[in-house]
């Protein structure tokens, strides 16, 4: 009499893990890039809404707030109606370790180029879109590899690479820092 069989032999199992294995291999490293992918595309749109809001403010007023560090720069913007909250960098979440977090508290950042010259030999495409902005500032944030340096993040050199992500916004007629009003958040 044949007996019928309930199980699966063990080279059925490791056949079956083995498939698993490799599928795997395969999806989370699209998975990781995907993330990164999407997070490039929120900053790039956060940014677009904040040079946004900047030039609302420099519509109704005629200048900038001026600069300041981490959440204090985008108050006026909040406290006036042009932002409901402040803007945060994606790539800072979770990283209150990291040295320039305690400047920028993870928001994204607006300056003008400490040393024009250096950008322009490190980053000539970066100086010249700043040079025909009419010197303006830039609103920033920090790209995948947290790195410093005014380098724009080019995903063509891979999803980790160095680099900021950048935008070129408009220049205010004040110097930054110069004015004060609604710098503090209600």
């Amino acid at each position: 009499m044949k007996q019928d069989r309930l199980g699966f032999t063990l080279i059925e199992l490791l056949i079956v893990v083995a498939i698993i294995g490799i599928l795997a291999a395969i999806a989370v490293p699209n998975f990781m890039n995907a993330q990164i992918r999407a997070k490039v595309a929120r900053s790039y749109s956060e940014m677009r809404t904040y040079k946004m809001a900047q030039q609302q403010y420099f519509m109704d007023h005629g200048d900038f707030p001026g600069h300041y560090d981490g959440k204090e720069e985008h108050c006026p913007y909040i406290n006036l109606g042009y932002l409901n909250a402040p803007l945060k960098d994606p790539f800072t979440e979770h990283k209150e370790e990291w040295a320039g977090y305690k400047y920028q508290e993870g928001m994204y950042h607006s300056s003008d180029l400490g040393s024009p010259a250096e950008i322009a030999l490190y980053n000539p495409g970066l100086y010249s879109e700043w040079m025909s902005s009419g010197q303006g500032y830039v609103v920033y944030g920090e790209g995948p590899a947290l790195q410093g340096a005014w380098i724009t993040y080019d995903s063509s050199n891979g999803l980790r690479s160095a680099g900021r992500i950048i935008s070129v916004s408009i220049r205010g007629k004040g110097q930054p820092g110069s004015n004060m009003q609604g710098r503090k958040c209600n």
